[in-house]
Protein backbone atom coordinates (compact mmCIF):
# COMPACT_ATOMS: atom_id res chain seq x y z
CA UNK A 1 0.00 0.00 0.00
CA UNK A 2 1.13 3.37 -0.71
CA UNK A 3 2.07 5.66 2.13
CA UNK A 4 0.70 8.88 2.53
CA UNK A 5 4.31 10.63 2.17
CA UNK A 6 4.45 8.77 -1.32
CA UNK A 7 1.60 10.14 -2.60
CA UNK A 8 1.63 12.62 -5.68
CA UNK A 9 -1.18 14.65 -4.23
CA UNK A 10 0.76 14.72 -0.77
CA UNK A 11 4.00 15.54 -2.27
CA UNK A 12 2.79 18.64 -4.43
CA UNK A 13 0.94 20.17 -1.22
CA UNK A 14 4.59 19.73 0.87
CA UNK A 15 5.96 21.24 -1.94
CA UNK A 16 3.27 24.27 -2.59
CA UNK A 17 3.44 25.18 1.10
CA UNK A 18 7.25 25.08 1.66
CA UNK A 19 7.32 27.45 -1.37
CA UNK A 20 4.33 29.78 0.57
CA UNK A 21 6.06 29.62 3.86
CA UNK A 22 8.54 32.57 2.81
CA UNK A 23 6.37 35.19 2.02
CA UNK A 24 3.79 34.23 4.33
CA UNK A 25 6.76 34.44 6.68
CA UNK A 26 7.72 38.06 5.37
CA UNK A 27 4.21 39.29 6.17
CA UNK A 28 4.03 38.17 9.34
CA UNK A 29 7.40 39.66 10.29
CA UNK A 30 6.58 43.12 8.59
CA UNK A 31 3.30 42.61 10.25
CA UNK A 32 4.44 42.33 14.22
CA UNK A 33 7.89 44.36 13.99
CA UNK A 34 5.67 47.01 11.71
CA UNK A 35 3.17 47.07 14.74
CA UNK A 36 5.70 47.56 17.16
CA UNK A 37 7.52 50.41 15.48
CA UNK A 38 4.28 52.55 15.15
CA UNK A 39 3.67 51.79 18.68
CA UNK A 40 6.88 52.84 19.65
CA UNK A 41 6.39 56.15 17.52
CA UNK A 42 3.09 56.60 19.04
CA UNK A 43 4.40 56.45 22.94
CA UNK A 44 7.19 58.87 22.39
CA UNK A 45 4.86 61.85 20.56
CA UNK A 46 1.81 60.57 23.74
CA UNK A 47 4.59 61.29 26.54
CA UNK A 48 5.60 64.23 24.76
CA UNK A 49 1.84 65.82 24.22
CA UNK A 50 0.88 64.71 27.63
CA UNK A 51 4.32 66.67 29.44
CA UNK A 52 3.36 69.75 27.20
CA UNK A 53 -0.36 69.30 28.33
CA UNK A 54 0.87 69.36 31.70
CA UNK A 55 3.17 71.91 31.73
CA UNK A 56 0.57 74.54 30.04
CA UNK A 57 -2.30 73.25 33.21
CA UNK A 58 -0.12 73.40 35.91
CA UNK A 59 0.60 77.25 34.80
CA UNK A 60 -3.22 78.19 34.54
CA UNK A 61 -3.87 76.36 37.64
CA UNK A 62 -0.66 78.56 39.30
CA UNK A 63 -1.01 81.67 37.81
CA UNK A 64 -5.04 81.94 38.35
CA UNK A 65 -4.52 80.88 42.19
CA UNK A 66 -1.63 83.15 42.85
CA UNK A 67 -3.41 86.05 41.65
CA UNK A 68 -6.69 84.53 43.58
CA UNK A 69 -9.04 85.40 40.86
CA UNK A 70 -11.83 83.74 39.72
CA UNK A 71 -11.78 81.33 36.69
CA UNK A 72 -13.60 83.41 34.27
CA UNK A 73 -13.68 82.68 30.82
CA UNK A 74 -11.27 85.72 29.44
CA UNK A 75 -8.82 85.03 33.05
CA UNK A 76 -8.52 81.62 31.31
CA UNK A 77 -7.79 82.88 27.75
CA UNK A 78 -5.63 85.32 29.24
CA UNK A 79 -3.42 82.79 31.05
CA UNK A 80 -3.33 80.04 28.18
CA UNK A 81 -2.13 82.43 25.82
CA UNK A 82 0.87 83.55 27.96
CA UNK A 83 1.90 80.08 28.30
CA UNK A 84 1.11 78.83 25.40
CA UNK A 85 2.50 81.32 22.79
CA UNK A 86 6.43 81.13 23.88
CA UNK A 87 5.96 77.37 23.79
CA UNK A 88 4.76 77.09 20.42
CA UNK A 89 7.01 79.41 18.71
CA UNK A 90 10.49 78.67 20.98
CA UNK A 91 10.28 75.35 22.41
CA UNK A 92 7.79 73.14 20.48
CA UNK A 93 7.10 74.06 17.15
CA UNK A 94 4.97 71.98 15.13
CA UNK A 95 2.92 71.72 18.47
CA UNK A 96 -0.45 73.24 18.36
CA UNK A 97 -2.09 74.20 21.84
CA UNK A 98 -5.95 74.57 21.93
CA UNK A 99 -8.49 75.61 24.82
CA UNK A 100 -11.85 75.28 24.98
CA UNK A 101 -14.41 76.55 27.09
CA UNK A 102 -17.29 74.60 27.97
CA UNK A 103 -19.56 77.39 29.22
CA UNK A 104 -19.28 79.55 26.12
CA UNK A 105 -17.63 77.10 23.67
CA UNK A 106 -15.09 79.50 22.74
CA UNK A 107 -12.41 78.14 20.97
CA UNK A 108 -8.90 79.10 21.50
CA UNK A 109 -6.05 77.97 19.26
CA UNK A 110 -1.94 78.37 19.55
CA UNK A 111 0.77 77.67 17.31
CA UNK A 112 0.72 75.36 13.96
CA UNK A 113 0.98 72.04 12.40
CA UNK A 114 1.94 72.59 9.40
CA UNK A 115 4.68 75.17 7.60
CA UNK A 116 3.42 78.10 6.01
CA UNK A 117 2.37 77.70 2.40
CA UNK A 118 2.17 73.97 2.81
CA UNK A 119 -1.78 74.72 2.77
CA UNK A 120 -3.90 77.10 1.36
CA UNK A 121 -4.55 80.59 3.38
CA UNK A 122 -7.58 80.62 5.12
CA UNK A 123 -9.60 82.93 7.77
CA UNK A 124 -9.35 82.23 11.12
CA UNK A 125 -12.82 81.74 11.69
CA UNK A 126 -12.65 79.07 9.02
CA UNK A 127 -9.53 77.79 10.59
CA UNK A 128 -10.84 77.83 14.10
CA UNK A 129 -14.22 76.25 12.94
CA UNK A 130 -11.85 73.35 11.01
CA UNK A 131 -9.39 72.69 14.28
CA UNK A 132 -12.75 72.32 16.24
CA UNK A 133 -14.19 70.34 14.13
CA UNK A 134 -11.14 67.98 14.05
CA UNK A 135 -10.76 68.06 17.72
CA UNK A 136 -14.55 68.10 18.89
CA UNK A 137 -14.69 63.80 19.22
CA UNK A 138 -11.72 63.98 21.73
CA UNK A 139 -13.70 67.49 23.58
CA UNK A 140 -17.15 65.36 24.15
CA UNK A 141 -14.73 62.21 25.16
CA UNK A 142 -13.04 64.42 28.00
CA UNK A 143 -16.38 66.10 29.45
CA UNK A 144 -17.90 62.84 29.28
CA UNK A 145 -15.39 61.34 31.13
CA UNK A 146 -13.66 63.74 33.27
CA UNK A 147 -10.18 62.50 32.56
CA UNK A 148 -7.39 63.38 30.18
CA UNK A 149 -7.35 60.63 26.74
CA UNK A 150 -5.37 60.43 24.10
CA UNK A 151 -6.48 59.76 19.97
CA UNK A 152 -5.22 60.08 16.97
CA UNK A 153 -7.01 61.86 14.97
CA UNK A 154 -7.44 61.99 10.87
CA UNK A 155 -7.81 65.14 7.90
CA UNK A 156 -8.57 64.52 4.41
CA UNK A 157 -4.63 64.24 3.79
CA UNK A 158 -2.99 63.96 7.01
CA UNK A 159 -2.61 62.26 10.60
CA UNK A 160 -2.14 63.85 14.29
CA UNK A 161 -1.78 62.48 17.55
CA UNK A 162 -3.71 64.83 20.55
CA UNK A 163 -3.62 64.58 24.13
CA UNK A 164 -6.54 66.27 26.02
CA UNK A 165 -6.98 67.21 30.16
CA UNK A 166 -10.03 69.26 31.65
CA UNK A 167 -9.17 72.19 33.76
CA UNK A 168 -11.30 72.13 36.46
CA UNK A 169 -12.25 74.30 39.42
CA UNK A 170 -14.25 73.69 42.26
CA UNK A 171 -14.90 70.02 41.12
CA UNK A 172 -16.36 71.79 38.17
CA UNK A 173 -15.29 71.76 34.79
CA UNK A 174 -14.52 75.05 33.10
CA UNK A 175 -12.58 73.91 30.01
CA UNK A 176 -10.42 71.27 27.94
CA UNK A 177 -7.14 71.68 26.94
CA UNK A 178 -5.29 70.00 24.39
CA UNK A 179 -2.07 69.36 22.53
CA UNK A 180 -1.52 67.85 19.14
CA UNK A 181 1.37 67.19 17.09
CA UNK A 182 1.18 66.28 13.35
CA UNK A 183 2.61 62.25 12.33
CA UNK A 184 5.34 62.32 9.83
CA UNK A 185 3.61 62.38 6.31
CA UNK A 186 5.76 59.30 6.18
CA UNK A 187 4.03 57.69 9.32
CA UNK A 188 0.37 57.72 7.38
CA UNK A 189 1.34 56.83 4.13
CA UNK A 190 3.63 53.79 4.74
CA UNK A 191 0.20 52.65 6.84
CA UNK A 192 -1.70 53.00 4.08
CA UNK A 193 0.65 51.41 1.61
CA UNK A 194 1.33 48.61 3.79
CA UNK A 195 -2.05 48.02 4.70
CA UNK A 196 -2.43 48.12 0.98
CA UNK A 197 0.05 45.67 0.33
CA UNK A 198 -1.61 43.36 2.99
CA UNK A 199 -4.57 43.26 1.12
CA UNK A 200 -2.96 42.82 -2.00
CA UNK A 201 -0.53 39.78 -0.67
CA UNK A 202 -3.20 38.05 1.24
CA UNK A 203 -5.35 38.28 -1.67
CA UNK A 204 -2.57 37.12 -3.99
CA UNK A 205 -1.82 34.45 -1.45
CA UNK A 206 -5.65 33.50 -1.10
CA UNK A 207 -5.94 33.35 -5.23
CA UNK A 208 -2.76 31.29 -5.39
CA UNK A 209 -3.71 28.55 -2.94
CA UNK A 210 -7.27 28.12 -4.67
CA UNK A 211 -5.21 27.95 -8.32
CA UNK A 212 -2.72 25.48 -6.37
CA UNK A 213 -5.78 23.34 -5.09
CA UNK A 214 -7.25 23.48 -8.24
CA UNK A 215 -4.58 23.02 -10.50
CA UNK A 216 -3.76 19.65 -7.90
CA UNK A 217 -7.22 18.48 -8.20
CA UNK A 218 -6.89 18.43 -12.24
CA UNK A 219 -4.03 17.09 -12.15
CA UNK A 220 -4.95 14.31 -10.32
CA UNK A 221 -8.02 13.72 -12.12
CA UNK A 222 -5.65 13.11 -15.17
CA UNK A 223 -3.63 10.87 -13.31
CA UNK A 224 -6.98 8.83 -12.65
CA UNK A 225 -7.36 8.86 -15.40
CA UNK A 226 -4.43 7.41 -16.62
CA UNK A 227 -4.64 4.56 -14.07
CA UNK A 228 -8.45 3.77 -15.02
CA UNK A 229 -7.06 3.93 -18.33
CA UNK A 230 -4.27 1.58 -17.79
CA UNK A 231 -6.47 -1.41 -15.89
CA UNK A 232 -8.44 -1.29 -18.49
CA UNK A 233 -5.44 -1.58 -20.75
CA UNK A 234 -4.60 -5.00 -18.62
CA UNK A 235 -7.75 -6.10 -19.66
CA UNK A 236 -7.87 -5.05 -23.50
CA UNK A 237 -5.13 -3.52 -25.60
CA UNK A 238 -7.74 -2.20 -27.91
CA UNK A 239 -9.10 0.18 -24.97
CA UNK A 240 -7.35 3.59 -25.55
CA UNK A 241 -6.21 6.09 -22.84
CA UNK A 242 -7.99 9.87 -23.60
CA UNK A 243 -6.43 12.80 -25.04
CA UNK A 244 -5.17 15.00 -22.18
CA UNK A 245 -3.35 17.92 -22.68
CA UNK A 246 0.36 19.37 -21.89
CA UNK A 247 2.56 16.84 -19.92
CA UNK A 248 -0.11 14.24 -19.44
CA UNK A 249 -1.23 13.78 -23.26
CA UNK A 250 2.48 13.35 -24.14
CA UNK A 251 2.02 10.39 -21.50
CA UNK A 252 -1.36 9.11 -23.04
CA UNK A 253 -0.01 9.59 -26.15
CA UNK A 254 3.17 7.39 -25.29
CA UNK A 255 1.39 4.94 -23.85
CA UNK A 256 -0.97 4.53 -26.43
CA UNK A 257 1.74 3.96 -28.76
CA UNK A 258 3.41 1.15 -26.54
CA UNK A 259 -0.10 -0.65 -26.46
CA UNK A 260 -0.35 -0.55 -30.45
CA UNK A 261 3.27 -1.96 -30.36
CA UNK A 262 2.07 -4.94 -28.06
CA UNK A 263 -0.39 -5.77 -30.29
CA UNK A 264 1.53 -5.60 -33.28
CA UNK A 265 3.71 -8.08 -31.11
CA UNK A 266 1.21 -10.05 -29.97
CA UNK A 267 -0.22 -10.55 -33.44
CA UNK A 268 3.41 -11.47 -34.40
CA UNK A 269 3.43 -14.14 -31.58
CA UNK A 270 0.31 -15.46 -32.50
CA UNK A 271 0.91 -15.88 -36.03
CA UNK A 272 4.31 -17.61 -35.56
CA UNK A 273 2.14 -19.77 -32.73
CA UNK A 274 -0.22 -20.92 -35.46
CA UNK A 275 2.92 -21.65 -37.84
CA UNK A 276 4.49 -23.71 -34.67
CA UNK A 277 1.18 -25.29 -34.09
CA UNK A 278 0.54 -26.60 -37.51
CA UNK A 279 4.45 -27.65 -37.36
CA UNK A 280 3.62 -29.46 -34.78
CA UNK A 281 0.12 -31.09 -36.49
CA UNK A 282 2.33 -32.01 -39.30
CA UNK A 283 5.21 -33.99 -36.87
CA UNK A 284 1.82 -35.53 -35.28
CA UNK A 285 0.77 -36.74 -38.55
CA UNK A 286 4.24 -37.95 -39.14
CA UNK A 287 4.67 -39.98 -36.22
CA UNK A 288 0.79 -41.23 -36.16
CA UNK A 289 1.59 -42.42 -39.69
CA UNK A 290 5.15 -44.47 -38.70
CA UNK A 291 3.20 -45.80 -35.75
CA UNK A 292 0.43 -47.04 -37.65
CA UNK A 293 2.08 -48.50 -40.67
CA UNK A 294 4.13 -50.52 -38.52
CA UNK A 295 1.83 -52.99 -37.34
CA UNK A 296 0.61 -52.92 -41.28
CA UNK A 297 3.57 -53.47 -42.89
CA UNK A 298 3.98 -56.69 -40.44
CA UNK A 299 0.55 -57.74 -41.68
CA UNK A 300 1.62 -57.40 -45.01
CA UNK A 301 5.01 -59.59 -44.52
CA UNK A 302 3.12 -61.74 -42.89
CA UNK A 303 -0.03 -62.54 -45.41
CA UNK A 304 2.74 -62.88 -48.13
CA UNK A 305 4.81 -65.39 -46.36
CA UNK A 306 1.45 -66.91 -45.33
CA UNK A 307 0.49 -67.04 -49.33
CA UNK A 308 4.11 -68.39 -50.09
CA UNK A 309 5.32 -70.90 -47.29
CA UNK A 310 2.25 -72.46 -45.56
CA UNK A 311 2.39 -76.50 -45.70
CA UNK A 312 -0.14 -77.13 -43.42
CA UNK A 313 -2.56 -76.37 -40.79
CA UNK A 314 -0.29 -75.93 -37.29
CA UNK A 315 2.27 -73.46 -40.14
CA UNK A 316 -1.41 -71.46 -41.13
CA UNK A 317 -2.10 -71.25 -37.36
CA UNK A 318 0.82 -69.67 -36.57
CA UNK A 319 0.97 -67.10 -39.34
CA UNK A 320 -2.58 -65.81 -37.99
CA UNK A 321 -1.69 -65.58 -34.41
CA UNK A 322 0.66 -63.23 -35.48
CA UNK A 323 -1.62 -61.32 -37.70
CA UNK A 324 -3.83 -60.89 -34.75
CA UNK A 325 -1.47 -59.86 -32.59
CA UNK A 326 -0.20 -57.19 -34.69
CA UNK A 327 -4.24 -56.39 -35.81
CA UNK A 328 -4.43 -56.34 -31.98
CA UNK A 329 -1.35 -53.96 -31.14
CA UNK A 330 -3.01 -52.01 -34.17
CA UNK A 331 -6.27 -51.60 -32.15
CA UNK A 332 -4.63 -50.81 -28.96
CA UNK A 333 -2.77 -47.88 -30.96
CA UNK A 334 -5.96 -46.35 -32.37
CA UNK A 335 -7.70 -46.39 -29.02
CA UNK A 336 -4.84 -44.77 -27.20
CA UNK A 337 -4.89 -42.12 -30.08
CA UNK A 338 -8.49 -41.77 -29.85
CA UNK A 339 -8.35 -41.50 -25.82
CA UNK A 340 -6.21 -39.09 -25.64
CA UNK A 341 -7.41 -36.75 -29.17
CA UNK A 342 -11.20 -37.12 -27.14
CA UNK A 343 -10.31 -37.72 -23.99
CA UNK A 344 -13.86 -37.17 -21.60
CA UNK A 345 -14.53 -37.86 -18.25
CA UNK A 346 -17.26 -41.07 -18.66
CA UNK A 347 -19.54 -42.00 -15.47
CA UNK A 348 -18.95 -39.48 -12.97
CA UNK A 349 -19.12 -41.13 -9.65
CA UNK A 350 -18.89 -40.75 -5.93
CA UNK A 351 -15.77 -43.06 -5.19
CA UNK A 352 -13.40 -43.64 -2.11
CA UNK A 353 -9.77 -42.92 -3.49
CA UNK A 354 -8.35 -45.54 -1.04
CA UNK A 355 -10.34 -48.31 -2.12
CA UNK A 356 -9.47 -46.99 -5.31
CA UNK A 357 -6.03 -47.28 -4.23
CA UNK A 358 -6.32 -50.73 -2.83
CA UNK A 359 -8.29 -52.13 -6.51
CA UNK A 360 -4.67 -50.97 -8.40
CA UNK A 361 -2.22 -52.49 -5.77
CA UNK A 362 -4.59 -55.73 -5.84
CA UNK A 363 -4.04 -55.51 -10.21
CA UNK A 364 -0.49 -55.21 -10.31
CA UNK A 365 0.88 -57.09 -7.05
CA UNK A 366 1.60 -60.41 -9.31
CA UNK A 367 3.68 -57.63 -11.09
CA UNK A 368 4.95 -56.57 -8.20
CA UNK A 369 6.15 -59.80 -6.59
CA UNK A 370 7.03 -60.98 -10.48
CA UNK A 371 9.94 -58.04 -10.33
CA UNK A 372 11.24 -58.82 -6.38
CA UNK A 373 9.55 -55.24 -5.51
CA UNK A 374 9.40 -54.20 -1.63
CA UNK A 375 5.73 -52.11 -1.29
CA UNK A 376 5.68 -49.97 1.29
CA UNK A 377 2.16 -48.08 1.28
CA UNK A 378 2.08 -44.73 4.09
CA UNK A 379 -1.60 -44.00 3.99
CA UNK A 380 -1.81 -40.47 6.54
CA UNK A 381 -6.16 -40.33 6.05
CA UNK A 382 -8.38 -41.79 8.49
CA UNK A 383 -11.99 -42.87 7.13
CA UNK A 384 -13.02 -42.56 3.77
CA UNK A 385 -11.30 -40.45 0.85
CA UNK A 386 -14.20 -39.50 -1.13
CA UNK A 387 -13.90 -37.45 -4.94
CA UNK A 388 -15.93 -37.17 -7.76
CA UNK A 389 -15.32 -38.52 -11.23
CA UNK A 390 -14.55 -41.61 -13.09
CA UNK A 391 -13.20 -44.02 -11.01
CA UNK A 392 -11.95 -46.30 -13.81
CA UNK A 393 -9.87 -43.74 -16.03
CA UNK A 394 -8.09 -43.02 -12.76
CA UNK A 395 -7.22 -46.63 -12.44
CA UNK A 396 -5.63 -46.34 -15.66
CA UNK A 397 -4.08 -43.94 -14.85
CA UNK A 398 -2.67 -45.37 -11.26
CA UNK A 399 -1.81 -48.62 -12.72
CA UNK A 400 -0.01 -46.92 -15.82
CA UNK A 401 2.50 -44.23 -13.01
CA UNK A 402 2.82 -47.63 -11.05
CA UNK A 403 3.68 -50.22 -13.61
CA UNK A 404 6.43 -47.41 -15.41
CA UNK A 405 7.87 -47.73 -11.80
CA UNK A 406 8.35 -51.45 -11.63
CA UNK A 407 10.12 -50.96 -15.51
CA UNK A 408 12.31 -48.61 -13.95
CA UNK A 409 13.65 -50.60 -10.76
CA UNK A 410 14.25 -53.39 -13.47
CA UNK A 411 13.71 -56.89 -10.95
CA UNK A 412 14.59 -54.68 -7.51
CA UNK A 413 13.44 -52.28 -5.36
CA UNK A 414 11.77 -50.41 -3.26
CA UNK A 415 7.92 -48.62 -4.73
CA UNK A 416 6.35 -46.17 -2.05
CA UNK A 417 3.24 -45.45 -2.36
CA UNK A 418 1.34 -42.42 -0.23
CA UNK A 419 -1.81 -40.69 0.69
CA UNK A 420 -2.19 -37.50 2.31
CA UNK A 421 -4.16 -34.37 2.19
CA UNK A 422 -3.47 -30.54 1.80
CA UNK A 423 -6.34 -28.49 1.68
CA UNK A 424 -9.09 -29.58 -0.50
CA UNK A 425 -6.81 -31.80 -2.50
CA UNK A 426 -5.69 -35.56 -1.76
CA UNK A 427 -2.15 -35.75 -2.81
CA UNK A 428 -1.24 -38.97 -4.27
CA UNK A 429 2.89 -39.74 -4.60
CA UNK A 430 4.17 -43.01 -6.72
CA UNK A 431 8.10 -43.09 -5.82
CA UNK A 432 10.65 -45.65 -7.36
CA UNK A 433 14.05 -46.43 -6.93
CA UNK A 434 15.01 -46.61 -10.05
CA UNK A 435 17.31 -45.32 -12.50
CA UNK A 436 15.61 -42.04 -12.60
CA UNK A 437 14.72 -39.74 -15.66
CA UNK A 438 17.62 -37.78 -17.17
CA UNK A 439 17.27 -34.16 -16.82
CA UNK A 440 16.76 -33.02 -20.38
CA UNK A 441 13.78 -35.73 -20.64
CA UNK A 442 11.80 -34.30 -17.52
CA UNK A 443 10.15 -31.16 -19.24
CA UNK A 444 8.67 -33.33 -22.57
CA UNK A 445 7.87 -36.93 -20.32
CA UNK A 446 4.18 -35.37 -20.65
CA UNK A 447 4.36 -34.46 -24.23
CA UNK A 448 2.63 -37.05 -26.28
CA UNK A 449 5.02 -39.82 -28.45
CA UNK A 450 7.98 -38.70 -26.80
CA UNK A 451 9.68 -41.86 -25.48
CA UNK A 452 12.42 -43.61 -24.36
CA UNK A 453 11.70 -47.49 -24.29
CA UNK A 454 12.40 -49.55 -26.91
CA UNK A 455 8.57 -50.50 -27.05
CA UNK A 456 6.56 -47.67 -26.27
CA UNK A 457 4.78 -45.39 -27.93
CA UNK A 458 5.12 -42.47 -25.49
CA UNK A 459 1.08 -41.83 -25.35
CA UNK A 460 0.75 -43.31 -21.54
CA UNK A 461 1.92 -40.54 -19.39
CA UNK A 462 0.06 -37.89 -22.03
CA UNK A 463 -2.94 -39.65 -21.21
CA UNK A 464 -2.85 -39.41 -17.80
CA UNK A 465 -2.24 -36.30 -17.43
CA UNK A 466 -5.46 -35.44 -19.58
CA UNK A 467 -7.31 -37.66 -17.37
CA UNK A 468 -6.10 -35.83 -14.27
CA UNK A 469 -6.55 -32.16 -15.89
CA UNK A 470 -10.42 -33.53 -16.80
CA UNK A 471 -10.78 -34.57 -13.16
CA UNK A 472 -9.44 -30.64 -12.05
CA UNK A 473 -6.25 -32.28 -10.47
CA UNK A 474 -1.96 -31.56 -11.49
CA UNK A 475 0.58 -34.13 -11.78
CA UNK A 476 4.43 -33.44 -11.38
CA UNK A 477 7.35 -35.21 -11.37
CA UNK A 478 10.67 -35.18 -9.72
CA UNK A 479 13.91 -36.97 -10.42
CA UNK A 480 17.58 -37.27 -10.63
CA UNK A 481 19.16 -40.01 -12.72
CA UNK A 482 20.24 -43.26 -10.55
CA UNK A 483 18.13 -41.64 -7.70
CA UNK A 484 14.48 -42.74 -8.55
CA UNK A 485 11.73 -41.02 -9.49
CA UNK A 486 8.73 -39.49 -7.54
CA UNK A 487 5.52 -38.63 -9.10
CA UNK A 488 2.64 -36.44 -7.49
CA UNK A 489 -0.85 -36.46 -8.00
CA UNK A 490 -3.23 -33.90 -6.78
CA UNK A 491 -7.13 -34.69 -6.63
CA UNK A 492 -9.70 -32.43 -5.61
CA UNK A 493 -11.77 -34.07 -2.99
CA UNK A 494 -15.72 -34.63 -3.36
CA UNK A 495 -17.66 -31.24 -4.57
CA UNK A 496 -14.16 -29.35 -5.07
CA UNK A 497 -13.43 -30.44 -8.17
CA UNK A 498 -13.22 -28.03 -11.39
CA UNK A 499 -15.64 -28.33 -14.33
CA UNK A 500 -14.11 -31.04 -17.20
CA UNK A 501 -12.51 -29.57 -20.12
CA UNK A 502 -14.10 -29.49 -23.31
CA UNK A 503 -13.96 -32.96 -25.25
CA UNK A 504 -13.87 -31.01 -28.64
Amino acid sequence: MISKLQSLKNQLVVIVLIALLLPSATMLYDIYYASKSDEVLLAETENKLEQITNLVASEIYNQLDKEGKAYNDEELVRVFKSVAVPLTTSNYPGVRLGLYLTDSAQITIEGYLHEFGERLPEEKHQRDRRIYNEAKEGIAAVQASGTPITRLGNTWDDQFLEHLVPIKTNDQMVAVLWAEERMHPIFAKSKHVRLAVRYVVFTVFGLGVCFTLLTLSNMMNRVRLIKDGLLQLQKNLNNKLPELPGEMGQITRAINKMACGLIEKEQVIEHYKRQEDLLAMGRLTTEIAHELRAPVSIIQATAEAMEVSAKDASEMKDFIDRIGQQVDRHNKLINELLEFGRPNPGVVEVFDLNVLINDVLSYVKPLIEKNNILLDCKNTVTGPLLLDGNADKLKQVFINLIVNAIEAMDNEGKLTIGIQTEGDMAVITIQDTGKGIPQEDLENIFEPFYTRKAKGNGLGLAISKRIIQIHGGSIKVESKADSGSIFTVRLPVQNRHTSPVDNN
